[in-house]
């Protein structure tokens, strides 16, 4: 019933989605001086992203094409990190800055309605065909 870290050794305080830090007993029981440590890292770690003007996100990001979606919730149900949400339009909506990039909701979309920026077919295809053009 507790939270998991990212990464043990790497980031400590982090969870998997960018943004959302945990300490103390969120963690795993533990005594209240290192509690305390891990808060002051928690606060450090929030406050990198606070004294920035701007944030910039990754290149990779899913992008939905309002024209193909047919609202079939796929992307929201196969989504590790729940990043797409049905907007009032009726149509699939994916928040860049949440969005880490894995793809999975571009696989899984049964209507192809979903593209990860800077992996589209017409840019994949064409390097596959060159790799296989030594092959056979």
């Amino acid at each position: 019933g507790f939270f998991v870290e990212a990464h043990v050794k790497l980031r400590p305080v982090d969870v998997a989605v960018e943004g959302i830090f945990l300490c103390g007993l969120s963690h795993y029981p533990k005594y209240f001086h290192e509690s305390i440590a891990q808060a002051q890292a928690a606060a450090g770690r929030a406050a990198t992203i606070l004294s920035k003007k701007f944030l910039e996100v990754g290149g990779a990001i899913a992008e939905v094409d309002p024209e193909k979606c047919v609202a079939c919730l796929t992307c929201g149900r196969v989504c590790p990190y729940y990043v797409p949400i049905i907007n009032v339009e009726g149509v699939a909506q994916i928040d860049p800055a949440a969005c880490q990039g894995c793809g999975i909701c571009t696989a899984e979309c049964p209507v192809r309605a979903i593209s990860l920026r800077h992996y589209l077919d017409e840019q994949i295809i064409p390097k596959v065909e060159s790799l296989l053009a030594g092959v056979v």
